[in-house]
């Protein structure tokens, strides 16, 4: 089967880049024919553009970007990954319009996964990845783990995503929220877990070279309460706190242009994680790391959808919480058998949704 995957491709973002990779090579090892559809919108460039610059410009003054050179270093080790490990569409696409005069031909169209519908971000509502420009009837559109993000209402939107809701073959979306939306379309949807679940790694980790043992930051602007948690907990432990991705002062050591290989291989090497972000949170969970989440509060309710279905909720720390409370418990055993057999299923159940919705099925088995 010939399949386009529509998704974010094109960020500085690791999670967002190794969800597309994850189900690229999902669908790829059924034996599907699969091509990431290359739509960059121009608003998105703009936004990833600006953490290249060397200077930053506010609307009152011009200030230094110290992680210009980190972030050149990441992108172009971004874009490396994803050249190499993922077939992209031979023509790109830059606007709505190019998008859907073009006559694509797939037999099924996927969207997802990340916060692909969510109307409030920087992106704003672009129907294209409500898959708008798929009009050929005999294409199958699906959806696999989308989500609306911090969306909580659809509010003079929900005519216009009712319908285009409504023209999808099969729907699946990531977290609770999502689901209620979808729902409130008159529409019914599947809860799956995120591609990042469905593939390995093995085959693509670079192992860091640093010797000692450490605790991983993947998170930006940690409140002062955060960064002595991780202070106390590296002191505990006699680890040194590394950073990747972004610069924390509480770091020893920042990592900043690492390649989503390398990224993935401080994951698993690390004795501790400390993460701000859901897909930190994933990652901590696949490579078995004891790990504490300080949610942001505007995104917390993601992260508490998974780990609640899994059990480990107690992991997660608000903006307003105090961390050290719970501080005996953090090196307790969390990956348990019943946490293994939670997770087990909840992949069964994701993968089935996907292998036979691309069967084109109308009754999924979950």
């Amino acid at each position: 089967m010939k399949i386009g995957i529509l998704t974010y491709h094109h960020t500085l973002n690791y999670g967002a880049t190794l969800q597309a990779y994850a189900l690229y090579k999902t669908l790829e090892q059924q034996g599907h024919d699969v091509e990431m559809i290359d739509y960059r919108p121009r608003v998105a460039i703009k936004f990833y553009s600006k953490q290249l610059y060397p200077i930053w410009r506010s609307r009152y003054r011009f200030s230094f970007n110290p992680y210009f050179i980190g972030n050149i270093i990441k992108f172009w080790k971004m874009r490396k990954f994803l050249s190499s490990k993922m077939t992209l569409s031979s023509n790109r696409f830059s606007s709505r319009k190019e998008l859907k005069t073009f006559n694509h031909q797939y037999d099924a169209v996927i969207c997802g996964s990340d916060e692909l519908w969510n109307i409030n971000s920087f992106r704003g509502f672009d129907p294209s990845f409500f898959l708008d420009f798929v009009t050929n009837q005999n294409t199958l559109k699906l959806s696999y783990a989308a989500s609306f993000g911090n969306t909580e209402s659809l509010m003079e939107l929900k005519n216009d995503i009712y319908k285009l809701i409504n023209d999808f073959d099969i729907i699946s979306v990531r977290d609770s929220n999502s689901l209620r939306l979808v729902s409130e379309c008159d529409r019914q949807a599947i809860k799956v877990l995120d591609p990042t679940f469905l593939a390995k790694y093995n085959d693509i980790i670079v192992t860091p070279s640093i010797k000692q043992k450490y605790l991983l930051i993947y998170g930006t602007e940690l409140s002062v309460k955060q960064e002595n948690f991780v202070k106390s907990v590296a002191s505990v432990r006699n680890l040194i706190p590394i950073s990747i991705g972004y610069y924390n002062k509480v770091a020893h050591y920042n990592f900043i242009g690492v390649s989503p290989e390398e990224w993935l291989g401080y994951f698993a090497q690390a004795e501790y994680v400390v993460t701000s972000f859901y897909h930190g949170t994933i990652f901590s969970l696949i490579f078995r790391k004891p790990f504490t989440v300080f949610a942001k509060t505007y995104k917390a309710h993601k992260v508490q959808d998974l780990l609640s279905n899994l059990g480990l909720e107690k992991r997660i720390f608000t903006d307003s919480e105090n961390a050290e409370f719970r501080k005996e418990d953090l090196f307790s055993n969390i990956y348990s058998d019943t946490f293994n057999d939670k997770l087990q299923k909840a992949i069964a159940v994701s993968k089935n949704y996907l292998f036979q919705a691309l069967s084109n099925q109308s009754s999924l088995s979950v």
